[in-house]
C-alpha cells in the first residue's frame, strides 16, 4: 500500500523548511514504513519564496518528492490537484509545520488495512486526543465551527479542520468530478461522501497535536469559506439525492 502525504504551502516560507525537516528526519528513523511513502509540496498562490524553497529541498528528501505549483491560492485547490496527479493507493495532507505527531503516520495505514475504509480522519476532539499550545480564541472558534458543521450538514466526523486527513485514491477518483471547495471545506465534503458509503468507512484517529509558532490563520476569512462550504454541500446533498431518485424510478 502506497501512501503519498500532501504539504499544502501558501506563502510558506517562513517554515516550509522546519516542517519538511521534521518530516525527513521521521521517516530516515522509520525506513519501513518510508519505503512506501513519497511526499508532494504543493504551491498555491504563493508570492514569496516558497517556490523556490520546495524546488531546493525535493531533492533532498528521503523519499520520493515532487513538486506541485498552480497559480491560484487555495488550500483545496492544491490538495486536488495532488491527488489528481497522484498514482498512489492512499492520498492524504499534513500541515507545512507538521503540528501533529508523525508517529501517527502508522497508524494511519494500519487504518487502511481494514475492509471497507475509505476515509481516516485525524481528529483533536476525541477523548483519546492531546492537545497543546492552542490559544483560547481558537479553541472557542473550533468548537463553534465543530459543532455548527454537525448540525448544518449532516457531516458526523467530529474534527473538518484538522490538517491530518486521509483517502483512498481510487475512491476519491469517483468524486473528483463533483467536488466543489477551492479553500478549507474539501476535508468536510469529502468526509461526508465517505460517511454515506456505510457504517466504518470513515475511521476518527485520536491526535497527538501542538500549535507551533508561526501559525496563521485568518479567522473570518475562515469562518467565511466554511459558511460557504456548508451553502454547497447542502446543494450537492439535494443533486444526489435527485439522481437517486431518478435512478431509482
Amino acid at each position: 500500500m502506497t501512501v503519498e502525504i500532501t504539504i499544502p504551502c501558501y506563502n510558506e516560507a517562513h517554515r516550509l523548511e522546519g516542517g519538511f525537516s521534521k518530516l525527513s528526519r521521521w521517516l530516515e528513523a522509520n525506513p519501513l514504513t518510508a519505503r512506501d511513502i513519497s511526499i508532494v509540496i504543493a504551491v498555491n498562490g504563493s508570492t514569496d519564496a516558497t517556490l523556490e524553497i520546495a524546488r531546493r529541498l525535493a531533492p533532498l528528501s528521503p523519499v520520493p518528492c515532487r513538486v506541485r505549483a498552480i497559480e491560484r491560492a487555495g488550500l483545496a485547490l492544491a490538495l486536488r490537484d495532488a491527488w489528481d496527479t497522484s498514482t498512489a493507493d492512499i492520498v492524504g495532507y499534513a500541515d507545512t509545520d507538521m503540528a501533529t505527531d508523525l508517529a501517527h503516520i502508522p497508524e494511519v495505514i494500519a487504518r487502511f488495512q481494514a475492509p471497507g475504509v475509505v476515509a481516516v480522519n485525524g481528529s483533536r476532539w476525541l477523548p483519546a486526543s492531546v492537545v497543546g499550545r492552542r490559544s483560547l480564541k481558537r479553541r472557542a472558534c473550533s468548537r463553534l465551527l465543530r459543532l455548527g458543521i454537525g448540525i448544518l450538514t449532516g457531516i458526523r466526523a467530529t474534527d473538518i479542520a484538522c490538517g491530518f486527513k486521509f483517502f483512498r485514491r481510487d475512491w476519491y477518483g469517483r468524486w473528483s468530478g463533483e467536488v466543489f471547495s477551492e479553500q478549507f471545506f474539501l476535508g468536510g465534503e469529502l468526509l461526508y461522501l465517505a460517511q454515506c458509503e456505510g457504517p466504518g468507512a470513515v475511521v476518527e484517529l485520536p491526535l497527538r497535536w501542538t500549535d507551533q509558532p508561526g501559525s496563521r490563520i485568518n479567522i473570518k476569512s475562515a469562518m467565511l469559506s466554511y459558511w460557504d462550504g456548508i451553502r454547497k454541500l447542502n446543494q450537492l446533498k439535494r443533486r444526489l439525492a435527485q439522481r437517486r431518485a431518478a435512478a431509482g424510478g
